[in-house]
């Protein structure tokens, strides 16, 4: 894998006030609401760094003056040395107590022709050039990227775990999602085994695909600044009991008016349940490729309501790629369990003619971790479509065959925080 180094670090002074109300999702998470309500816990939340209000470009060089200011106002203070520093995030999952541990770290920065670091998504253009506009104009790298690494004999796992009894805290929070947060600075003497426990291993990145292109291209901008070619990461290993995958969903609005009978012929399509959490839960079940579909403004007149007991309802369906589909759209057969895929190319691109990046341009495509969200929200004339979450073992074997699955195709939760840690570079 390539190489990792003690982090410099710019971090939050008491004078910034309750940590709690200074953490905030990745930019990529947080709608309109969502920043007004970040922004309303405190002045110095990190929402006014990664995501600063007004219009591009005019919002870049407000981030930067914002970070200066600042630091000069000693809310923000940089670190005497570098450091690595342990990340643990425990919350409740499934009615279950979690935690997970992640090393904060700088890594090196390599292509990906170099197979050391493993992208699992493709990205959308967008988003990596306002990512880069913000980078530059702050000369900060201002959120995490999230990756995983193998850890077969538990030798990282052990070394997280003693590093956590050992480390001085720097950060505890709670924040409004009831997750609590603790930051601890990793001793010195630890710097050595924690090298060699992650030496020799590919990374997978599991979520901050745009950061780390966007890295890629400012170290290429920046050749003369050598810090720019280490990216700031939150590292954590595979059998880690907190790594958890959620399904994205997708809406998908402006399709044509046949658009149920055309994919009758490319699908196998059965009824399902009638309910958004229901049906995600089905499809879950069921896996591989199984996809469901909430149309929003078509109905089945049911036996009831055609003798006027009862309204029709909207239908929800159940559909699986048919065999002869998958060939002649030139999937693989693994290409064909993964519903984000068939998804792709034999629904969004047969249905529109556009791919998801043109498609997320025009607003007829939309991504959602809420079914019953995405269902109550979506527009005339569209569909919610519901998949199942890809399996670590499946996003192993996609990037160490080096394709990438559709933009959003996982959602590793809960998100790792901006206002950690900020990495001047």
């Amino acid at each position: 894998m390539p190489t990792i180094y003690p982090t410099a670090s710019i971090h939050y002074t008491k004078a910034a006030g309750d940590p709690s109300r200074l953490l905030a999702p990745p930019y990529d998470v947080i709608d309109d609401d969502a920043a007004r309500t970040l922004r309303e816990l405190s002045p110095y939340n990190a929402v006014r760094l990664i995501l600063p209000e007004g219009e591009p470009p005019d919002r870049y060089p407000l981030a930067a003056s914002r970070l200066q200011r600042w630091l000069s106002e000693r809310v923000l203070a940089r670190s005497e040395k570098d450091a690595f520093y342990l990340y643990r995030q425990e919350f409740s999952h499934a009615g279950s107590f979690v935690a997970r541990t992640a090393i904060l770290t700088a890594l090196e920065l390599t292509g990906f022709d170099q197979r050391e670091v493993l992208p699992h998504e493709r990205t959308h253009a967008g988003p990596k050039k306002d990512r880069l506009a913000l980078m530059k104009a702050c000369r900060a790298q201002l959120s995490p990227i999230f990756a995983i690494v193998p850890d077969p004999q538990g030798q990282l796992q052990e070394l997280v775990a003693r590093a956590h009894a050992d480390g001085p805290i720097i950060l505890v929070a709670r924040t409004p999602d009831d997750i609590q947060h603790t930051l601890l600075r990793v001793p010195k003497a630890m710097d050595g085994p924690l090298l060699r426990a992650v030496a020799e291993h590919d990374t997978l990145i599991a979520d901050g695909h745009h950061r780390y292109e966007t890295a890629l291209q400012l170290a290429r901008d920046l050749p003369e600044r050598p810090h720019a070619g280490r990216v700031l990461a939150a590292i954590v290993g595979e059998h880690d009991p907190g790594l958890i995958v959620h399904a994205t969903h997708r809406r998908l609005t402006g399709l044509p008016a046949d658009w149920l009978e055309r994919l009758a012929v490319a699908f196998e399509v059965e009824p399902g349940p009638e309910a958004p959490e229901a049906l995600a839960a089905e499809v879950g079940r069921r896996g591989g490729g199984a996809i469901g579909v909430l149309p929003i403004d078509v109905v089945i007149p049911t036996p009831d309501a055609l003798a006027g007991t009862a309204p029709p309802r909207p239908p929800s369906l159940l559909l699986r790629a048919r065999a002869g589909s998958i060939d002649a759209a030139q999937l693989s057969p693994a290409e064909g369990r993964l519903a984000c895929v068939v998804f792709d190319r034999l629904i969004l691109y047969a249905l529109t003619r556009q791919d998801a990046d043109a498609a997320v341009r025009s607003a007829r495509l939309s991504y959602h971790q809420d079914p019953a969200e995405a269902a109550a929200t979506a527009e005339a004339h569209g569909a919610v479509f519901l998949l199942p979450p890809v399996g670590l073992d499946d996003l192993w074997d996609v990037a160490r065959d080096g394709k990438r699955l559709p933009a959003k195709s996982t959602y590793f939760a809960p998100k790792i925080p901006s206002g950690l840690t900020f990495r001047p570079i």
